[in-house]
C-alpha cells in the first residue's frame, strides 16, 4: 500500500546480478554506508553490457502510484529502476528511467513515464502500466544503456507516493 518507502539506511538485503550470468564480463558491487553504494562498470564483450541490482522476492502492491521519488547520486548513468512481475527472466518487466547528478538529490519520476521492457525485444508496449503495479514481486536497479563505461549509484531511499 501507498506510500511505500524503500530505506537503504535499514534495508541491506539486496544483492548484485551482472551478465556474467550469460557470458558477460560486467562488474557491479555493493557496499552499505548511509545507504546503498552501487559501483561498477559495463563491458561489451561476450555479449554482455548490463549490471544490475536486486531486491528479495516479495510482493509489493505500487497500485495507485502517482510518482517515485529516489533520492540519489551518482555518475555514469542513465540508469533504470526496475520492477519485476515474474521470477523468470525473460518476462516483461516495468521500468523508468533516471540520471542523476553527482550531488545528493531527489529524482521524481511521474508514473506516466514507466514503461515497459523485455530482455529480448527492448521497450514496448504491453499491459497498461496502472493495471500492472499491484502485482511487483522484485525491485531493482539496472545499468543497460548499450555503453561499456564505470558507474556508481548512491541511494539513500526509494519511495512510492
Amino acid at each position: 500500500t501507498l506510500p511505500f518507502t524503500v530505506d537503504f539506511t535499514t534495508d541491506q538485503n539486496w544483492r548484485p546480478l551482472n551478465d556474467g550470468v550469460m557470458g558477460g564480463l560486467s562488474e557491479g558491487r555493493i557496499t552499505w554506508r548511509d545507504g546503498m553504494q552501487w559501483q561498477g562498470q559495463t563491458r561489451l564483450e561476450n555479449n554482455g553490457g548490463f549490471s544490475s541490482v536486486r531486491s528479495n522476492w516479495s510482493t509489493y502492491d505500487l497500485s495507485g502510484v502517482k510518482r517515485i521519488v529516489i533520492r540519489c547520486k551518482g555518475n555514469g548513468g542513465p540508469f533504470k529502476l526496475t520492477m519485476e512481475r515474474s521470477q523468470r527472466w525473460w518476462m516483461p518487466y516495468l521500468y523508468a528511467s533516471f540520471d542523476p547528478s553527482s550531488d545528493w538529490q531527489d529524482v521524481v519520476i511521474d508514473a506516466e513515464s514507466i514503461g515497459w521492457s523485455q530482455a529480448f525485444s527492448g521497450d514496448f508496449e504491453a499491459l497498461p502500466v496502472a493495471q500492472s503495479l499491484g502485482g511487483i514481486m522484485r525491485l531493482g536497479f539496472m545499468k543497460y544503456d548499450g555503453t561499456a563505461q564505470p558507474f556508481d549509484l548512491e541511494v539513500e531511499s526509494i519511495r512510492f507516493e
